[in-house]
């Protein structure tokens, strides 16, 4: 039998993974709680989707497709309304992620100049989203050359990013990526800007009911555990094999410092209608966000904020320098590896990345077959 450690979304999403391509497959949740810091439990999984791509591939190769497990349990995943972006001197961005849309209200608020200077920035970032891919979102190259870290932005800091952006506000918004990403570093790099491109490349999404009522995010952990009971994937808390055969517990590496993980915080509020509202609040020295996610009574809201961050390796690795990001652990090391230390990074679409690497990986050993999607299969 597989014994996968660490109860993380990296962990879950191998379990199944392993289970389906015929292994007996134990996790060990090692105290995490079925899903780590996304879990039920804590609730703190954003509502809002992101590479909604990396779920559906998930679904996909472990059983029934993403959709149609969704259905079953009367969901469905919807288009997310933009992000609404606060800053200091009290006015409010609306900001799609729709290239078209983009560039029509940047326009339209900071002029034509501004609008061509983010579109062409974006483009830019496009290409660094596509070397991300590269290295360690869909293979697990490491980037070894000057040429590489270049193509990942890694000579360049956030702070070169954002005087790109065109307006004060837009540069607001690239230089608060570096808390979110869990850093207050000047040299956090470049790359963190990619978050820019993956939005308007893929869009934004959550899950919605029958009635169209959006859902907490948390409700994928939900779908998720159900996978892995269909796959009788055997769950334990400790006392499972000190030497797993995949490792989903976050680790930092010598010379690297845990992410700033933000305060969250449950509250509700006013009934309101529609889907999720994502509030984006820059007037502090540190970004806060607010998901509100509609109820029948009440509307659930969900706070990171990032001005009362604390250090906590299961937020993954601060990304204080470009050298820092290379310092991530390899997702195919001795012992495969997945979490949101990977070299993908801690965002849940990235832990879902690594953990297709480390099984793929992880099977090839086993049995010699490659498990990984051809370029054809790519294309469905």
């Amino acid at each position: 039998m597989l014994t996968i450690r660490g109860g993380s979304l990296a962990g879950m999403a191998a379990a199944a993974r392993l289970a389906k391509l015929g292994h007996p497959v134990r996790l060990d949740l090692a105290g995490q709680g079925i899903g780590g810091r996304w879990s039920a439990a804590l609730g703190q999984l954003p509502p809002v989707v992101a590479l909604p791509a990396t779920w559906k591939d998930l679904f996909k190769k472990s059983g029934r497709p993403f959709d149609a497990e969704a259905a079953r349990a009367g969901l469905a995943l919807v288009e997310a309304p933009p992000a609404v972006h606060r800053f200091a001197d009290g006015s409010e961005l609306v900001l799609p992620t729709e290239r078209g849309r983009q560039f029509a209200v940047i326009g339209r608020r900071y002029g034509q100049p501004a609008a061509e200077r983010w579109r062409d920035l974006l483009d830019d970032l496009d290409d660094a989203w596509m070397a991300a891919r590269r290295f360690g979102v869909e293979r697990p190259d490491a980037p070894r050359t000057a040429a590489d870290r270049r193509s990942l932005l890694l000579d360049r800091t956030l702070a070169d990013v954002a005087d790109r952006a065109g307006h004060e506000h837009l540069a607001r918004i690239v230089l608060d990526l570096a808390p979110v990403a869990g850093t207050r570093s000047r040299r956090a790099p470049g790359l963190l800007a990619t978050r820019l491109a993956v939005e308007r490349m893929f869009g934004r999404w959550h899950l919605a009911d029958d009635g169209g009522v959006a859902r907490p995010g948390t409700d994928l952990i939900d779908l998720l555990e159900a996978r892995l009971k269909l796959r009788r994937v055997e769950i334990v808390d400790g006392g499972a094999d000190a030497h797993p055969d995949l490792d989903c517990l976050p680790h930092r590496p010598r010379w690297t410092v845990p992410a700033l993980a933000p305060a969250v915080a449950h509250s509700t509020a006013e009934p309101t209608t529609g889907g999720v509202a994502e509030v984006v609040d820059h007037t502090g020295t540190r970004p806060v966000i607010t998901w509100r996610v509609p109820g029948s009574e009440s509307d659930r809201l969900l706070t990171w904020d990032f001005t009362d961050a604390r250090p906590d390796v299961a937020w993954g690795l601060a990304p204080r320098s470009g050298r820092d990001v290379l310092r991530r652990p390899p997702v195919v090391a001795p012992t495969p590896a997945a979490s949101a230390c990977s070299p993908a990074g801690p965002e849940p679409w990235a832990e879902l990345a690594g953990a297709a690497l480390a099984v793929y990986e992880l099977h090839e050993r086993l049995t010699g077959e490659d498990s990984r999607p051809t370029n054809r299969a790519r294309q469905r």
